[in-house]
Order: structure tokens, then C-alpha cells, then sequence
């Protein structure tokens, strides 16, 4: 039997928030406004941490950790994503060190984890994809293509979270329906961590002494949760939703990034550069506030998301599904493209 000890988590979470921050203006751990960062004074770079505390003593005081010991490889990985993540955000690393402890956490949870990707669902035909002897390869691919991807959208309040949080949800409603306790559970400890967070990050407003960012170390840290959870829960046994599906629940963040890197390589930078040419961005550029960027995304994933589910319990064909996302990604990668032409046209 599961034991669900959310309020638990909601509270450990806090009281780590609260502790964590006053240790962060001791130390340093600050995220300070530049030319690329336009908030008001120096942040605490702790919800990562806080975060992770709260969602490690959750699953440590359920059943899940007695359900399936695999959950350990998960702890193991995300506390080596969050030591990495607290040092690139106290004193910046190179993005090939970054790379080289996210495939050594990737490989973790796939070889001791069991969490891999090695069927892909009826894409093209009526038969499923196996990916076979590059299963490997494939599921260190997506993990690190989902964590760095929720952290490439880290960048306005709110946004990487609650991203994070439309995909936990869209999780939990087909766990439900599937009636899987465990994957229930084990999303719904993420979505009160993280809405613990957002009081913070958000909640108290933009001046909040008690403001708080979740750095690097937080991006990461939800993004390998996200990861593996869409890839446990669309495989074999634990098997509750479509991979395809699992494309529309985390849609906005994958396409987003996807047209980015895209957009640098045609311009022959790096795909890994930094710039102000994300969704957030553009709605920023072209003269909205933060809040109302972050609604517009928020309500775009949801959509998005909610598409994906009705068709996953509708049992609309799969390829259909692919088919379709494919051509919101090409609308949404042209549309954008021309959209940011416009802008630096004006």
C-alpha cells in the first residue's frame, strides 16, 4: 500500500526554502540581474535544492521506494544533477562538464534504473518501432534532450515549473485512469513540490524579499523526474500511455528547444549558445509582461496536452498522433521564424 504523504512534502519543502535562503546570501548562491537577466536584485538560487529535499523524504517516508528499489537510481542521479547544478549556478561550467555528468546520470537510471526506451510505439505502421541494440543510445538521447530542454525554458518566473507541472498533471490524469497507485503517486509528489516553489517564486511577487529561483540545479533536477517518467510509464510493464503521447504532454518545451538548436545550426553557431530568441522571448520583445508571456505558454501547453490525452484515451491511431504533432511542430517552427523577422524588421 502506498502512503501518500503530500502535506509532508509540501511542508519539508518550505521549511528548506526558508532555511536554504539565508544560507545561499552567506554563501553566495545568488542569481544576480544583467543584460540578460532584468529581475529586481540578487535571487537565491535554492528551489532546486529545496525541491529535491522535499520529493527525496517524500519517497523515503512512502511505499514507493519498498514498491520498486529502482526509484533509488533516480535519487542517486538527481543528487548528482543537483551538485553539478549548484556549481554551474555559483561559478559558471563548461556546457561539455555539464554534458558529461547528465550522460552519467542518463546511464544510471537506464543500466540500474531500468528506465529504457526501446519501444517507440506504431509511428509509421501499424507495427510498434523497436529500437533493439540502440535503445541505449536512444533513451540517453531523449533524457538529455528533456532535461536540457526544461532548462532552456528556465527563463522567465514560473515558466520551466509550471511547464513541469502541466506534464506531471497530464501524467497523474492517466495514471488515474489507468488506475496505477504507484505512477499516481510518484507524479503527485512532484506537482506539491514544486507548487510549494512556486509560492516563492512567483506567488509573493515580482520585490518579494523571499523571492526565490530554482538555478540550473532545479531545471535539471525536474527535468530527469520528467524524463523518467515518461519513458518508465510508456514502456512495458508500467505501461499507462502511447511514447507518442508522451510527445503532446511535454510538447511546448521539446518543440520550442528543437526550433532553436535548428534555428543556430542554419545560422552556423552552436546549438548550445545562449540567446533571447525562445518563445518567452519573442512575447516579452514584442511587449508583454512576464506574467502575461507565462500565461499565453502555459495555456498553449495545456492545449497541447490536452489533445494528446483525449486522443491517447480515445484511442486515436498513433501514427495519426505523431503525424499531427509533426505538423504543429513545422507550423510552430515556420510561424516563429517569420514572427522574429518581423520583429527585427520593425
Amino acid at each position: 500500500m502506498i502512503f501518500p504523504p503530500y502535506l509532508i512534502i509540501f511542508i519539508i519543502t518550505i521549511t528548506s526554502i526558508l532555511f536554504l535562503r539565508s544560507l545561499a546570501f552567506r554563501f553566495g548562491l545568488l542569481d544576480a540581474p544583467n543584460d540578460r537577466k532584468t529581475h529586481y536584485g540578487s535571487v537565491p538560487l535554492v528551489g532546486g535544492i529545496a525541491m529535491f529535499i522535499g520529493i527525496v523524504c517524500g519517497l523515503l517516508i512512502s511505499n514507493i521506494l519498498i514498491l520498486d528499489e529502482n526509484y533509488k537510481f533516480l535519487i542517486l542521479s538527481s543528487f548528482i544533477l543537483i551538485i553539478v547544478g549548484v556549481v554551474d549556478d555559483y561559478h559558471n561550467i563548461s556546457h561539455k562538464i555539464r554534458f558529461f555528468f547528465q550522460i552519467i546520470s542518463a546511464l544510471i537510471i537506464i543500466l540500474f534504473g531500468e528506465v529504457l526506451l526501446k519501444d517507440l510505439g506504431s509511428l509509421f505502421t501499424n507495427d510498434n518501432i523497436y529500437l533493439g541494440p540502440f535503445a541505449l543510445v536512444f533513451s540517453i538521447f531523449a533524457i538529455l534532450g528533456v532535461l536540457n530542454s526544461l532548462n532552456f525554458s528556465d527563463g522567465i518566473d514560473g515558466l520551466s515549473a509550471s511547464l513541469s507541472i502541466v506534464t506531471f498533471l497530464s501524467v497523474a490524469f492517466l495514471a488515474y485512469q489507468a488506475n496505477n497507485g504507484l505512477a499516481l503517486n510518484f507524479v503527485l509528489c512532484f506537482f506539491v513540490s514544486i507548487s510549494a516553489f512556486l509560492i516563492f517564486n512567483i506567488g509573493l511577487g515580482k520585490k518579494s524579499k523571499f523571492k526565490i529561483f530554482m538555478g540550473d540545479a532545479g531545471s535539471t533536477f525536474l527535468g530527469l523526474g520528467i524524463a523518467w517518467t515518461l519513458i518508465s510509464f510508456s514502456q512495458g510493464d508500467q505501461l499507462i500511455f502511447s511514447p507518442v503521447t508522451a510527445l503532446w504532454i511535454y510538447s511546448i518545451p521539446l518543440v520550442d528547444t528543437s526550433s532553436i538548436m535548428i534555428r543556430r545550426i542554419s545560422n552556423r553557431k552552436s546549438p548550445f549558445s545562449p540567446d533571447r530568441e525562445h518563445l518567452h522571448h519573442f512575447f516579452i520583445l514584442y511587449g508583454w509582461t512576464d506574467r502575461q508571456a507565462l500565461s499565453v505558454i502555459i495555456i498553449m501547453s495545456i492545449a497541447m496536452a490536452s489533445m494528446g490525452i483525449g486522443m491517447e484515451v480515445n484511442d486515436f491511431p498513433e501514427r495519426l498522433m505523431f503525424l499531427l504533432f509533426m505538423m504543429i511542430s513545422f507550423i510552430y517552427y515556420f510561424a516563429l521564424r517569420r514572427a522574429w523577422k518581423l520583429i527585427n524588421v520593425k
